[in-house]
């Protein structure tokens, strides 16, 4: 019986993971990526309401620059005290409704320079979106010199 020799045993549960320990590993995970998803379905979605806000600005900037291309006369007969102007919008069904402001710009008659002013020397020129939700961000104004 000398030849039989003692082998040792590794005993069963020295290698791998207890059911305990995989079960945390994968609630740890599970918390961690909703998180995640949530990003990633935002970053998704980015895109879309990018091309949307671009598209809304270009139609406020393309409204501006046909309102600035107006002779100064023109615009200074179209310009009230209050600041509401009846100058034409182009209709653009690709659009969203606009709203232009052309008002004098000076004193007031208060002593306060601002717009509403009663000088016919500089406007204050403004286009926006005409429905506040559209997302009203897009606001462009200048003043017009003679």
């Amino acid at each position: 019986m000398s030849s039989l020799k003692h082998r040792q045993r590794t005993p069963p549960n020295a290698a791998g993971f207890t059911l305990v320990e995989a079960l945390l590993a994968l609630s740890l995970l599970a918390v961690c990526l909703v998180p995640a998803a949530n990003a990633l379905r935002g970053s998704l979605q980015a895109p879309g309401v990018s091309a949307d806000a671009a598209r809304k600005l270009d139609c406020v900037a393309t409204l501006m620059d046909t309102v600035l291309a107006e002779p100064y006369a023109r615009l200074l007969s179209l310009a009230t005290i209050n600041g509401a102007a009846a100058y034409p919008i182009p209709d653009d069904p690709t659009c969203p409704a606009r709203k232009v402001t052309i008002a004098r710009y000076g004193n007031n008659g208060t002593g306060k320079i601002g717009p509403g002013g009663t000088g016919d020397h500089l406007l204050y020129v403004s286009v926006a979106l005409a429905n506040a939700a559209d997302g009203n961000p897009f606001t462009l104004t200048t003043l017009v010199a003679r």
